[in-house]
């Protein structure tokens, strides 16, 4: 069954419960917090076929960021928490990534790509460092309402690139 059916029948039903805090996301929050990040997208001027890049680590925003994206109709590419800056630079720009969201607890190499990324649009979850704006409180400012043209999104993996670059 579809997340959005469970939004619809069974809207207070745990989602997910982060086992390391306990915090518990019912369908109707984590519904709601997927259509904040999909207004957010289109208000970013996301549309249909555009990518973004997630880099997160163990993150309960990561599935309402996901959720966002495949509402909206982009690609999201997902980083490996363990690249160094500049193998995650290579991924996103190769990706035609226009919007990079990270997540705290990949600090060091978000901050790492401030200098390499700067025509990107980078958001963190959990807190903000220089040249990251807070995804939440971005997130917080949007409609909880579906978007009005919603379209399915997709996913764009990278291989490992053991004989070259990455690939995607």
């Amino acid at each position: 069954m579809h997340p959005v059916a469970h939004a619809l029948t069974t809207p207070d039903k745990p989602a997910y419960i982060m086992a390391a805090t306990g915090e518990t996301v019912t369908y109707r929050d984590l519904d709601a917090r997927a259509n904040q990040g999909a207004h957010l997208l289109r208000s970013l001027g996301l549309k249909r076929g555009d990518g973004i890049a997630v880099l997160m680590d163990n993150s309960p925003r990561y599935l309402e960021v996901m959720w966002a994206a495949e509402r909206t109709g982009v690609y999201c590419t997902c980083l490996s928490s363990k690249l160094t800056a500049a193998e995650a630079a290579y991924i996103i720009r190769d990706g035609d990534c226009r919007v990079l969201i990270a997540s705290k607890g990949c600090a060091g190499v978000s901050a790492g790509l401030v200098s390499l990324l700067p025509d990107v649009r980078r958001y963190m979850v959990d807190g903000a460092i220089d040249g990251y704006e807070a995804y939440e409180a971005a997130r917080d400012a949007m409609p909880a309402t579906p978007i009005a043209d919603p379209s399915p999104g997709g996913i764009l993996l990278y291989s490992s690139g053991t004989t070259g670059k990455p690939k995607g």
